[in-house]
């Protein structure tokens, strides 16, 4: 049986880059770049002023102070956007910040620091040659690489494409993912409950928050009956998915048809079933498609093993997918509150935990009971602890790893 870090690698050697589209600059947010952004001109393209003030040759104003003030004839003023004129010696230039510089300034004498009396401006202050000029090309010059491509789009990388003349910009496709909920016990939303033996389903309404939490497009197929003829129906509508994720039916079970299902109505090649971790051993791991571009995961059913497959297993390739530069969650080492046991230590387990930042370092507290039936642990963990395979026992205080995955908490945190 693999372990979950070879399956991880696998999954992630089998996934492909999706394609590029084009989108409008303001429908790009949070998206991930496919093409370089390239400087049009020069930024600033030309000396501005980083004050309003006067504009003036450094070699009027020296030697000015407070006890002995340079005296200039004022020829007129520039404006952001305005015509500008020539400097003479004894002369100065009205200036408000982003105007040109005026031929023959070299240097800008800040408001502050200078009074007006009729028609002349009087200068408290020598300052060095060049002061409150903004040089052309200072911050980035024309044909720099501005973004680089695989960069998420961010508020800044939308100012900046604006500023170089951007209206629509190429970005990586997101894959649009199947979600296919199987068993004749389960019910949807809003079905009425009929028998005891029926519940509700959680899985596809968590696995569609994760997808769109990715950044993913979630498409929910529906729900199969376990007998052949549904399975295969509600199995054909995925063709115009890039991801097929089912849960339940993968166990060993009489009615677990899945595994056999998805190789017949979408040529699904399985690569692996079954992994060494808990939550999560019955997973089924496949590519399908005309080039194999495609990818599919049979997940368990049970709801706490359904999210946590997500995360360490589908989040990874849809990341990759999209082109995002870190494919994983974010894992970093806390200190156990309270120690962990446990009997078999065959597989590598992943444990909800809640995680709290102190000014000492991280601290975990597992939430409850572990069964990969108790949705409510999910509900107040932010992170999964990893205890290793042959590990039987993490003591008090001690350090585990610990996939963070709760973004509110990273936001919060980091």
């Amino acid at each position: 049986m693999l372990n979950y870090w070879e399956a991880l690698n696998i999954v992630l050697e089998n996934t492909k880059l999706l394609g590029k589209e084009k989108l409008l600059l303001t429908d790009s947010l949070g998206r991930i770049l496919a093409e370089n952004i390239v400087a049009d001109r020069d930024n600033p393209p030309f000396d501005n002023s980083g004050m309003d003030g006067f504009a003036v040759r450094y070699e009027d104003i020296k030697g000015a102070s407070e006890e002995k003030p340079v005296v200039l004839e004022i020829i007129g003023e520039v404006k952001a956007g305005g015509e500008t004129i020539k400097v003479k010696p004894k002369t100065a230039v009205s200036i408000y910040t982003g105007a040109i510089i005026p031929e023959g300034a070299d240097t800008v004498i800040q408001k502050e620091l200078t009074k007006v009396q009729d028609g002349k401006v009087f200068i408290f202050k020598e300052l060095p040659k060049g002061t409150n000029i903004r040089k052309q090309g200072d911050d980035y010059k024309k044909g720099d690489i501005l973004i680089p491509e695989g960069t998420t789009i961010r508020a800044p990388e939308i100012g900046i494409m604006a500023s170089v003349n951007k209206p629509s910009v190429y970005v990586r496709q997101r894959p649009r993912v199947g979600i296919l909920t199987t068993g004749d016990e389960i019910l949807d939303i809003g079905e009425p409950i009929t028998s005891p033996s029926q519940i509700r389903t959680s899985n596809t309404y968590s696995l569609y928050a994760q997808i769109l939490e990715t950044g993913a497009v979630p498409v929910i197929l529906g729900f199969a009956k376990d007998n052949p003829e549904d399975l295969k129906e509600k199995l054909s509508y995925a063709k115009n998915c890039d991801v097929l994720l089912t849960t339940g039916g993968v166990s060993v079970g009489e009615y677990d048809l899945v595994k056999d299902f998805v190789s017949q109505v979408l040529n699904v090649k399985p690569i692996f079933w079954k992994i060494a971790q808990k939550p999560g051993k019955p997973v089924v791991f496949g590519t399908w498609g005309d080039n194999s571009e495609k990818l599919f995961f049979g997940i368990p059913g049970n709801p706490v093993a359904a999210m946590v497959v997500f995360e360490t297993l589908v989040k990874p390739a849809l990341r990759k997918m999209m082109g995002f530069k870190k494919n994983y969650n974010p894992i970093i080492k806390a200190k156990l509150r309270k120690g962990y046991k446990r009997k078999k230590a065959d597989r590598l387990e992943f444990i909800r935990v809640k995680l709290e930042k102190t000014d000492e370092c991280f601290f975990a507290e597992i939430t409850g009971k572990q069964g990969s039936n108790i949705l409510t642990s999910m509900l107040k963990a932010n992170g999964l602890g990893i205890i290793p395979q042959e590990v039987n026992e993490i003591k008090e205080n001690d350090y585990i790893d610990v996939i963070i995955f709760d973004v509110s908490f990273l936001n919060k945190t980091f």
